[in-house]
């Protein structure tokens, strides 16, 4: 990557935090926090939190750096993410609010230049009333939104079975379950992992395939959490790809332990394997910004796919459904991806359609077929609504 792109790549990213950290400011803070007829203490206290839920991870890192570690960390990232999540909804909420606010006073009714019969009085206490009952409403729904959202994500993953033609004869039968975005971290220890090996053992799978965010920390942090994965031993084998948490993590030292746990790694590379003498061909991508951090693991499904016979059915894994435009160019048959959580929680299980052109499920363009994973564990806030985290059966009938 030349310097020049690494300078975008990190202005870019200023701008984000500083744009994200300046709207949860004006929003939580300015807009709604100074509305409340509080005391001068308790507001005091929400915009502490407030700075909490903006600030504690880069705090996190910072007491690691220092060789610290243990349950505190593990406790403050909880309280973090939970606030994070809250405060999330909540200006959404005031930003809603502020959007109506400045809609209704563009109506002829709310201006003393319209007719004088239609005129509303200024009386400060009934406006006050007013503001005081619609941030209650905010407030009471954020947590209720906040509540369900933690129920949703503290979850078992639910298993949704996705079935696929079995274009060759051969290949009828055949059992992949597919697992992504996981983010093992400090909200996510061993005992979900165990969870969620335990369910896919359960589904019986000829093959087992890891779409991407394994993790979000170092191998020396999480390496006890993710070891029961090890545990997974489908009679053909078991698959990973690299998302673009791989990357933020030390994306090598977690290649070598994903080696250790018995996964085979197919970076841009493709292997033919047979299932009761079908041809089938696995491919796997890099993530697909990758190369902007590792250039040499720049993604490419033609790469990917260079020297797969013709004829085989072709599947594509790749952590961001983006990938899918080139996928269908290689001609693969089915493209398994993963890393938009569906959203994750309301409302950004509405937004994210605004940016993604694929979102969560089954997608076919071309006679070519996209899946798209929500996501196997969370990341950030604990919180699931409208998008509940999934472990796929891919069967083929």
């Amino acid at each position: 990557m030349t310097t020049q792109t690494t300078n975008r790549a990190m202005s870019l990213f200023i701008l984000f935090l500083v744009v994200s950290i300046s709207v949860f400011i004006w929003f939580g803070g300015i807009r709604f926090f100074n509305q409340l007829p509080l005391p001068v203490f308790i507001r005091f206290l929400l915009w502490m939190s407030l700075f909490y839920a903006l600030f504690f991870s880069p705090l996190l890192f910072y007491l690691r750096t220092l060789g610290q570690k243990g349950p505190l960390f593990d406790a403050m990232a909880w309280v973090g993410y939970l606030l994070m999540g809250i405060y999330s909804i909540l200006i959404c909420g005031v930003m809603a609010r502020d959007l109506a606010g400045a809609l209704i006073s563009l109506l002829p009714f709310t201006s003393t230049k319209g007719h004088a019969a239609m005129a509303l009085p200024f009386v400060p206490a009934r406006r006050g009333f007013l503001i005081n009952g619609i941030n209650l409403a905010i407030a009471g729904s954020t947590a209720t939104l906040a509540g369900l959202a933690l129920k949703g994500g503290l979850k078992a993953p639910e298993v949704v079975t996705v079935t696929h033609p079995a274009e060759q004869p051969g290949l009828k039968g055949l059992r992949i379950v597919q697992i992504s975005d996981l983010h093992v971290s400090h909200t996510i220890r061993r005992g979900m992992v165990e969870r969620v090996v335990s369910q896919v053992s359960a589904l019986s799978p000829d093959m087992v395939v890891f779409t991407g965010d394994l993790v979000d920390g170092s191998v020396a942090m999480l390496r006890d959490d993710v070891a029961p994965l090890a545990d997974l031993a489908p009679p053909m084998g078991k698959y990973f790809i690299t998302g673009n948490h791989e990357y933020y993590s030390g994306v090598r030292p977690w290649l070598d332990e994903v080696a250790r746990l018995g996964f085979t790694t197919l970076l841009n590379s493709h292997l033919t394997l047979n299932y009761k003498g079908a041809p089938l061909v696995l491919a796997g991508v890099t993530d697909y910004h990758a190369g902007r951090l590792v250039p040499e693991h720049a993604s490419s499904p033609k790469q990917a796919l260079s020297g797969a016979p013709e004829d085989a059915y072709r599947i594509l894994l790749a952590h961001q459904p983006l990938s899918f435009t080139e996928a269908k160019a290689q001609n693969c048959h089915l493209t398994l991806s993963g890393h938009t959580h569906g959203g994750q929680y309301l409302p950004y299980t509405w937004v994210i359609h605004a940016v993604q052109p694929w979102v969560a499920g089954l997608y076919e363009e071309d006679g070519h077929r996209l899946y798209i994973n929500r996501g196997t564990g969370f990341w950030g806030p604990p919180f699931r609504l409208g998008s509940p985290s999934e472990i796929t059966l891919h069967l083929f009938s």
